[in-house]
C-alpha cells in the first residue's frame, strides 16, 4: 500500500515523457527553427488519404487564403541539331526563395463551371536555372493575374483548373545595367547614346511584360479543415533583359497547396 504513491509518480513521468515529443511536433515552428533551413520555401501538405469535396455556395464565392505555389523542377526548352525543340532540366540554384506566397485568391462559379482567380500576395520571384552546359537563365517565377477555369460545381480531387498569369519583367523600369542604362533611367536616356540607341540592340531597353500559361490539378481536399493541395505546371518565358536577348521558353513543375479563409 506504502508504494502505491511512488508508483503513481512514475507512472505519470513516464506518460509525460511519451506525450511531449506529440504535443512539441504540433507547435508551430520558430524563427530561430526556420532560419537557413530551407523550411520556409516547403508548401504545407495535406494527407493523402483526404478524398472529400468543398461546395460552392450557390451565387456566392470561396476565399482562398496561404495559397502556395512550390517550385519543383525547372525545364528550359532547347533546340536541338535536328530543328526539334526539347525542355533540358535545369538546376533552380535559388529553390528556397523562388517559393510563392502566401497569395490569396478567389474561386466562384461561372458558366457553369469555376474560376480560380489570384487577388493578392506575394505573386512573383526571381530564380535562376542553371542549364546542363552552365549556362545561366534568369527568369521571373510568377503567377500574377493567374485566371483559370474549371469544370464542376465543387473543388474535388478531380478539379483541373487551365488558365492565363502576367509575367512581369525580370528588372524594373530604374534598374540600370552595368553600363548605366535602362529604360526610363540611365546615362543614354539623359545625355548620350541617342544616335546608336536604335542601332545597338542592347541600348534598346524596355519593360517586358509577357504572359504564360498553367495547368492547376487538385489531388487532395479536406472538408473539415478547408485545405486543398495538388500540382501545377506553367509554361512562361524566362528574361530577356529588357530586351537584349532572346527569351527562352520555361516550364516549371510544382506543389500547390491552399485553405479556405476564416470569413468564407
Amino acid at each position: 500500500m506504502r508504494y502505491r504513491p511512488l508508483l503513481a509518480i512514475l507512472l505519470a513521468l513516464c506518460l509525460s515523457v511519451f506525450a511531449f515529443p506529440a504535443e512539441a511536433a504540433k507547435a508551430p515552428l520558430t524563427y530561430d527553427q526556420i532560419r537557413n533551413t530551407g523550411k520556409a520555401a516547403i508548401c504545407p501538405s495535406v494527407s493523402d488519404s483526404s478524398r472529400g469535396r468543398i461546395e460552392i455556395p450557390s451565387g456566392g464565392s470561396l476565399k482562398l487564403t496561404d495559397v502556395c505555389f512550390q517550385p519543383v523542377q525547372i525545364e528550359v526548352e532547347e533546340e536541338k541539331r535536328n530543328g526539334e525543340k526539347e525542355f533540358i532540366k535545369a538546376k533552380n540554384i535559388l529553390i528556397s526563395a523562388a517559393t510563392l506566397g502566401p497569395i490569396k485568391a478567389e474561386v466562384t462559379p461561372q458558366n457553369g463551371g469555376l474560376q480560380l482567380r489570384v487577388v493578392d500576395g506575394i505573386t512573383f520571384q526571381p530564380t535562376t536555372g542553371q542549364m546542363p552546359r552552365r549556362e545561366l537563365v534568369p527568369l521571373l517565377f510568377s503567377v500574377k493575374d493567374l485566371v483559370a477555369t474549371a469544370q464542376g460545381s465543387a473543388i474535388d480531387p478531380s478539379t483541373d483548373f487551365e488558365g492565363e498569369f502576367l509575367v512581369p519583367g525580370y528588372h524594373s523600369s530604374s534598374f540600370l545595367d552595368p553600363r548605366g542604362r535602362g529604360s526610363n533611367t540611365g546615362y543614354d536616356t539623359a545625355v548620350g547614346l541617342q544616335a546608336a540607341k536604335d542601332e545597338f540592340a542592347p541600348n534598346r531597353k524596355v519593360d517586358e511584360v509577357s504572359e504564360g500559361k498553367m495547368s492547376l490539378r487538385i489531388a487532395r481536399v479536406d472538408p473539415s479543415t478547408g485545405e486543398m493541395a495538388g500540382s501545377f505546371v506553367s509554361i512562361q518565358p524566362s528574361s530577356t533583359e529588357q530586351g537584349a536577348m532572346e527569351p527562352h521558353t520555361v516550364r516549371i513543375q510544382g506543389l500547390f497547396y491552399a485553405r479556405l479563409a476564416e470569413d468564407a
